[in-house]
């Protein structure tokens, strides 16, 4: 499911899910548009609410409370349940304000939808989250993962994740089992 968080709003950090694709053989990351940026995976966070978002599987996605902490950097991320993985990015003056997200993945479910997307915020005091978190069995589709941001047809950033089977080995010892609580 897709999952966000925002700071630049709300004093209690209400998390935006955000994603947009870029095609895989550029450069990783792609972040023209950024000051500050770093990605990688951790436990999936708690959600305080679900929003509306109709090009997406659910329906929905849902806003985070509070900044996350990555407890692995890097792009190689394992397909197992209750494992949230994204980016935390800080943009440039000029990007601040609505975006469109998107995110482009292997097929899933039984139409085969490979492109989700919705509108969120971006800031350019704070930085903001945007992830996916594995919480359903036809989510764990290993293979290249996508996530971006755009504005007015601007390329933000883009981060493509390789989502691999677990391997049992460091990758996979977060003992995720649930949404993490943030304090």
């Amino acid at each position: 499911m897709t999952r966000a968080m925002h700071t630049g709003f709300a004093s209690a950090g209400v998390c935006v899910a955000l994603f947009l694709s870029a095609p895989a053989a550029l450069a990783n990351p792609v972040a023209p548009g950024v000051a500050e940026i770093e990605f990688g995976y951790m436990c999936q966070l708690e959600s305080s609410e679900d929003v509306i978002a109709e090009d997406t599987i659910a329906g929905t996605i849902s806003n985070i409370i509070g900044s996350p902490e990555f407890q692995r950097l890097g792009t190689t991320v394992p397909a197992q349940i209750g494992i949230e993985f994204g980016i935390l990015a800080r943009v440039l003056p000029e990007y601040e304000g609505p975006v469109t997200f998107q995110v482009e993945h292997p097929p899933q479910g039984a139409a085969g939808v490979t492109r989700e997307s919705w509108s969120a915020f971006l800031s350019a005091s704070e930085m903001s989250f945007a992830g996916f978190s594995f919480e359903k069995q036809y989510e764990l589709t290993p293979g290249e993962w996508t996530l971006s941001a755009m504005s007015n047809g601007q390329l933000i950033y883009a981060v493509t994740f390789d989502v691999v089977a677990p391997m049992g080995s460091p990758l996979d010892d977060l003992g995720c089992d649930g949404p993490a609580l943030v304090s």
